[in-house]
């Protein structure tokens, strides 16, 4: 009996925040994934989320962030964070190119998970990012990525190589 317990627990692998990877449902040509921040006391999740659109090559980059008492979770817009200059931005200000959204994440079985995600946590399943379509059609007139209001499901984890 303890042999099959054995062997199905094995079998759950568990994926790190930095090592998921996320695809759009409805559109995975939008892919989405954290990447390992030095982000400093203000930003404690110490990654970015990176969300690209395939079909133009563009990424937005993100920085998760505690909505505190409002008990909300949001991802903040910075700049890319893998230029040599990057620095995080400060929590009262700094540039935010496509401000801020409110981020829900949520286990497989659709419990959501009431925090922010975090370097070394267990990566979300699941990710609701309501206003990224709007968020990314209405910032610029000359660059606009189209999303569906949909929720980003875990595809992969680098740990599976």
């Amino acid at each position: 009996m303890l042999v099959p317990l054995a062997l199905a627990l094995a079998a759950v692998q568990v994926c790190h925040v930095e090592d998921a990877r996320y695809a759009l449902r409805d559109e995975p040509t939008v892919t989405a994934s954290f990447y390992p921040v030095d982000s400093g006391n203000d930003w404690p999740a110490h990654v970015a989320l990176a969300i690209n659109f395939g079909e133009t090559g563009r990424t937005y980059w993100w920085l998760p962030a505690s909505g505190g008492s409002n008990n909300l979770q949001y991802i903040v817009s910075t700049t890319d964070v893998t230029l040599p200059e990057w620095l995080p931005p400060s929590p009262d200000g700094g540039e935010r190119p496509l401000g801020e959204m409110e981020y829900i994440g949520a286990d497989a079985d659709y419990n959501i998970i009431d925090d922010i995600p975090q370097m070394g946590g267990i990566a979300p399943a699941h990710m609701l990012l309501t206003s990224l379509g709007d968020r990314t059609w209405h910032w610029s007139t000359t660059q606009r990525d189209s999303a569906p209001k949909q929720f980003f499901d875990l595809i992969g984890c680098a740990s599976d190589n």
